[in-house]
């Protein structure tokens, strides 16, 4: 497993050192002996919140709990802050459990206990086993804990995790293992669930009433996720400045829900609309469809069909975190009409946001005109200064220019001169905004690049980090350019967890460039409503072969340090397995694994 081996400092694993510093911030948490409890209505409300995990993982939880009941452990499902809902297995395990509040509506996050696997593995947001003395509060040190976050196969949000407690030993050695496979099959059973519903839901939507050809109609299931939509209403969903749009997405942040409660909100946001529920007869609604009507649709303004080139400021700092504060500095020296860089590799949105910053400044009233100075011809330039034509029109709003270091050397002068004269211009400030791939300075001190060209373009520069340093925020522009790929009538792209994963780890060369051509390939030949899901298999084999050798560098770096541990026990396992921190029988399926031959005792 991830994780199991790792440096050690005083006989801890780094990640165990690390949880403990997290620990300590807390005072008197040591010396607590039992988790803090969430009962009555909070741990209803936790429940009723859960319930689609607590769905999924139901049967799994009773079979796996069955096989459990002889032994000295059990197992827990618990919600994304750590809170125990449900609980199973060994009679001896839950007893104890009890002394420690390890049952349901106890509390174990990191800030509640400690170190401890469910609190480490949510803080970590991967599988982690904690095990005696590397649990923070020495209460709870007669355990050995396994614990796997589970998490949405729709976007990848963290639902929750499944845990194995009990007493250390041998017996343990496999819990990991089945913790792993439990948080796959519930992760499967909830994709399952969802194409289940979402099916029966496009059923009920088509025996329906038939619809007027300029409507706009969403169909979402009960827990407010866009199931489908026609393109008019696509354009509604994607405009953050609606407040529909606002609301829909709060639905969808919420994980769980009740179709009759988002639909009393939609009402709200949308007046005049129909929000009709679908499924309620004899029990609760399965979803809802929201329509409408033409005429609405109609007063909506053009900018709302924008296209993804045509991005606001206020929309490309609301969906990246990363560049919120660069677009508001950039939004500040442009207002100014300081003459401004915009530095970054290819297809990170230097042009998008440079569009952006001009409607912000501007509006549409004045012109943006981009030009490439590679292209620049010293001829053109020298007619420019004598007649005042091209770049010196006087109805220039905004000049953009693609990498200044580019430019021809004959015709670098003459570009300087343009830009003076265009300073001096009386009337409206010229806003200058130049695209470049490398910095200016650089390309001034390798002589390919006059100064003084350089120091027109660079009253300020701002640098736009690749997707690589953004991995953050790689799932929401995922959904953004899945929207834009898919064809009319058809709902976006989705993909599985393991696909998520997969396009997190990748470094992105081509940024935002190439995760637009790769979301157009994967809607290629997908023209039906089936198919909508992408798993791992259908990603590039360059990323999946990233993914494997990202592994195998894992497996190697565990192979070397069980390899150490041996040497230095000069050959004996049992004491190699304590310096590891694992049980002997893993030690040993961890070296028929790698291939080590082990030396057998004499007989």
């Amino acid at each position: 497993m991830r994780g199991v081996f790792g440096p050690r400092e005083g006989g801890k694993r780094e990640l165990v050192l690390c949880s403990w510093l997290r620990s300590q911030v807390a005072t008197g948490l040591d010396a607590r002996t039992h988790a803090p409890s969430v009962a009555g209505a909070d741990f209803d409300r936790i429940l009723d919140g859960s319930g689609r995990l607590r769905a999924a993982a139901g049967d799994l939880l009773l079979r796996a709990g069955a096989m459990l009941e002889d032994s000295d452990a059990m197992l827990l499902l618990c919600d994304a802050e750590g809170v125990v809902m449900e609980a199973s297995g060994g009679f001896r395990a839950r007893r104890q459990g009890e002394r420690n509040n390890l049952q349901p509506g106890g509390r174990w996050s990191e800030g509640a206990m400690g170190t401890n696997a469910i609190g480490t593995a949510l803080h970590l947001r991967r599988p982690v086993t904690i095990s005696d003395t590397e649990h923070y509060c020495a209460a709870i040190r007669h355990w050995a804990c396994a614990a796997v976050p589970v998490r949405d196969p729709a976007d990848g949000t963290l639902l929750g995790v499944i845990d194995i407690s009990g007493a250390p030993g041998v017996g343990f050695a496999n819990a990991g293992a089945l913790a792993t496979a439990l948080a796959g099959q519930i992760e499967a059973a909830l994709r399952d669930a969802d194409l289940t519903r979402h099916r029966r839901l496009i059923d009920l939507l088509l025996a329906g009433r038939p619809r007027a050809e300029g409507e706009a109609v969403m169909l979402l299931d009960q827990f407010g996720r866009q199931v489908w939509a026609n393109p008019a209403f696509e354009r509604l969903v994607v405009d953050a400045d609606l407040p529909a749009g606002e609301t829909l997405r709060q639905l969808a942040a919420q994980k769980e829900g009740d179709a009759e409660q988002a639909a009393a909100r939609l009402r709200a946001a949308l007046p005049g609309a129909d929000v009709d529920l679908l499924g309620a007869a004899g029990g609760a609604a399965l979803g809802l469809v929201v329509t409408l009507p033409e005429p609405a649709v109609r007063r909506r303004p053009t900018q709302d069909v924008a296209a993804p080139e045509r991005l606001s400021l206020s929309r490309i700092a609301a969906t990246s975190p990363t560049l919120a504060p660069l677009c508001a500095s950039a939004q500040k020296f442009h207002d100014r009409a300081i003459a401004l860089v915009l530095e970054g590799a290819a297809g990170v949105g230097k042009t998008t946001l440079a569009r952006a910053l001009h409607v912000a400044a501007t509006g549409t009233s004045e012109t943006f005109e981009m030009f490439d100075c590679a292209t620049l011809d010293a001829e053109a330039l020298r007619q420019t200064l004598r007649t005042g034509d091209g770049l010196l029109r006087p109805r220039l709003g905004t000049l953009c220019l693609v990498e200044p270091a580019r430019t021809p050397a004959e015709a670098q002068p003459l570009l300087a001169q343009v830009l003076q004269r265009l300073t001096r211009r009386g009337g409206a400030p010229l806003r200058l905004i130049s695209l470049s791939s490398e910095p200016l300075g650089d390309a001034v001190t390798a002589g390919r690049l006059l100064r003084d060209l350089q120091l027109r373009c660079s009253g300020a520069v701002i640098r736009l980090p690749g997707l690589a340093a953004r991995r953050d925020e790689i799932a929401a522009l995922l959904q953004h350019f899945a929207r834009a790929a898919a064809p009319p009538q058809l709902r976006p792209l989705r993909f599985t967890a393991a696909a998520l994963a997969a396009l997190r780890g990748y470094d992105w060369p081509g940024n935002l460039w190439e995760m637009r051509d790769l979301l157009s390939a994967l809607e290629t030949g997908r023209p039906g409503a089936e198919a909508r899901i992408v798993d791992l298999a259908d990603l590039p084999g360059a990323i999946r072969n990233l993914l494997r050798a990202d592994n195998r560098r894992l497996q190697d770096s565990e192979r070397e340090t069980i390899l150490n541990a041996v040497a230095e026990a000069e050959g004996n396992l049992s004491r190699a397995a304590r310096r590891l921190g694992i049980a002997r029988s893993t030690l040993y399926l961890k070296l028929d694994q790698y291939g080590v031959r082990r030396r057998r005792s004499r007989r």
